[in-house]
């Protein structure tokens, strides 16, 4: 929902990769193509059926021989097709906003970025409604030879998608590597995986959502209302003079707000007069915000349609992923294959990180491959646009396929005897749960030579990038705050490797451990170890051990544990304990008595065995 535009007039144009940049995919020339005709109009989920319709459309890098590296990314709101580079034809096309900027993501899309042209064939079109060359309310209408105006049929996101699946299929591609898009791209891009499940490989979804909220409606609905009461809008019929700036002004600076956070406009504006300290008591723009925001509303009048502002907001509107499961989104999410990518923004209020988080799950739950991170960010739902650097890396690793990743490493880091254990213990074909999952060791290792379907939960979002490089799926969130969105018995097995002494509701974790999976595998290191007892006694200082290797201000060992308080837990709770083992001396082995002086780390396989 967006505005590209509006975040890049601040950066100078010698600040972007110019045209001639090794990372730049160059000057670019824009395609237009007839999609629909008499003989075939294009069907439109209001009933109507529409033609003649034309769209336009940018493609950077090359398809391979084999026609199956194509990504299709999907602009927001007040996007367009100029995806990157530098567009060429500014004079010819009148677009003179783009004389001093690449794209709208260029920061994204380039020889060496995230979309890689030097891998993939990056395809961008511009949507139905819109006033970017493809057909929309402000095209001839073939029945008046004038405007549709207000007479063009009501779009939706399931149209876009329906008119981007006949680009594809004309430019000779049957199945796409991926689709890809921020906010309402997002969207058409979950869309994308539920109408054309076996036309799509993987989703890069960002900033995004299954709906709108209930807020977003609103403003939405307060944004058509300043454009329809413009006296200039005169029923959407004003092309032949002049348009209604004021109120798609005010629209875009209602909508624009929505893009920001709170604390990237007190950092920006920080109730800033515009002239002087004192107020001048009067009804002009005296603070910088209300300034900022009338800029950009006067800057977006010289470049976009009303009419389209009005179709598209509809669209968004409209859109429920849910519909395609009867109101169910985990129905809808059923029908899904591909593998997913979803990026939120902790201040992002728009399309929220808890919105996010329920699509998500919803994938989990139809145990589709589902990476999940919640990138901390200030600048709000700009943050797709305007701070790339801290999720390209995550977009490029997910990209890749296993057999484009190189050498895979198969020896196990040297002291996780408990990784290899788990890995001979787990039998093939399982699904497991590796809560904590660190750098993805154990599960990759799973998923790739046992043919397990993992999953793994992990709060480090380096650690989550490091997880994802190995083309591990996993879910970033604290496990303190539960696994509520896994159903019960939804897995074979738990893992909680070397993480229950570092999370601060060790019981819940166990409890959620035991509810998610039949089977709960719980690693830690023991610190009654008699090394552990025996040096804390002599040097009266905690001890730093192989298995314990941190000093007392940086161990991330909030809850110490003995194989004694564990077997005790085990006891109580009525959890029985299946397989036992420790690492003693350097040597796995049996564990054979609560005592266990000489354990150093212990690890076991438990099962609930209360009936609930």
């Amino acid at each position: 929902m967006t505005d590209p535009l509006s975040v890049l007039p601040s950066k100078d144009r010698k600040k972007f990769d110019q045209p001639d940049s090794p990372r730049s995919v160059g000057w670019t020339r824009s395609h237009r193509v007839r999609l629909a005709d008499e003989t075939d109009p294009l069907p439109l989920d209001c009933g109507e059926r529409l033609a003649p319709v034309e769209v336009e459309y940018e493609t950077y890098g090359r398809l391979n021989e084999k026609r199956d590296n194509a990504i299709l990314i999907l602009h927001a709101l007040s996007g367009d097709a100029h995806v990157a580079g530098w567009d060429s034809e500014v004079d010819a096309n009148g677009r003179i906003w783009r004389k001093n900027r690449p794209g709208w993501w260029d920061d994204m899309v380039g020889p060496g970025k995230a979309f890689d042209t030097r891998k993939y064939c990056v395809i961008c079109s511009n949507v139905l409604g819109s006033c970017y060359g493809t057909t929309g309310p402000s095209s001839l209408n073939p029945v008046t030879g004038r405007p549709y105006g207000l007479r063009f049929p009501v779009i939706t996101v399931g149209d876009w998608v329906r008119l981007q699946k006949r680009l594809i299929e004309h430019l000779g591609i049957e199945r796409l590597y991926a689709v890809a898009g921020g906010s309402l791209g997002g969207q058409q891009a979950l869309e994308w995986t539920l109408a054309y499940p076996d036309r799509v490989r993987a989703a890069v979804i960002i900033a995004s959502a299954a709906r709108l909220s209930d807020q977003g409606l609103a403003f939405n609905a307060v944004a058509r209302h300043a454009i329809t009461s413009d006296p200039r809008f005169c029923g959407g019929d004003y092309y032949d003079g002049p348009s209604p700036e004021r109120g798609l002004a005010i629209a875009r600076m209602l909508g624009h707000i929505t893009y920001l956070s709170e604390e990237s406009m007190r950092r920006k504006f920080g109730r800033r007069y515009r002239n002087g300290s004192v107020p001048s008591f009067d009804f002009s723009a005296e603070f910088e915000v209300e300034s900022y925001l009338e800029h950009q509303g006067n800057a977006f009048v010289q470049r976009f349609d009303a009419n389209s502002y009005l179709y598209m907001t509809r669209a968004m509107d409209y859109y429920d992923a849910a519909v395609w499961g009867d109101g169910s989104l985990d129905k809808a999410c059923s029908r899904a294959k591909a593998r997913f990518l979803l990026v939120s923004f902790s201040s992002d209020w728009l399309y929220t990180p808890k919105q996010m988080q329920e699509l998500a799950l919803a994938l989990c739950r139809n145990r589709l491959p589902v990476t999940y991170v919640d990138v901390p960010s200030s600048c709000g739902h700009d943050a797709f646009l305007i701070e790339t650097d801290k999720f390209e890396s995550l977009v490029n690793a997910f990209l890749e396929q296993p057999e484009q990743r190189g050498r895979v490493e198969n020896t196990w880091s040297p002291r996780r005897w408990d990784h290899r254990l788990i890995y001979d213990l787990i039998p093939p074909g399982s699904s497991v749960l590796d809560l904590g999952c660190g750098d993805g060791e154990l599960l990759s290792r799973l998923m790739r030579e046992k043919g397990v379907r993992g999953q793994g939960v992990e709060k480090d979002i380096e650690q989550v990038l490091a997880c994802v490089k190995k083309g591990v799926p996993v879910y970033h969130a604290d496990l303190d705050e539960g696994l509520t969105g896994f159903p019960d018995k939804f897995f074979d097995y738990v893992v909680l490797e070397q993480t229950l002494q570092a999370v601060g509701k060790p019981l819940l974790v166990l409890e959620e451990m035991l509810r998610a999976g039949k089977v709960g595998v719980v690693s830690f290191p023991n610190f009654a170890h008699r090394k552990v007892v025996t040096s804390l006694a002599r040097k009266k200082r905690m001890p730093v051990t192989p298995s314990l290797p941190y000093r007392w201000h940086e161990t991330p060992n909030i809850h110490p544990l003995t194989v004694g308080d564990f077997i005790d837990w085990a006891r109580d709770r009525g959890v029985a304990i299946e397989h036992a083992y420790s690492w003693t001396d350097g040597k796995m082995q049996p564990l054979v008595s609560a005592e266990a002086k000489d354990a150093e780390e212990v690890l076991f396989f438990v099962r609930d065995a209360q009936k609930r």
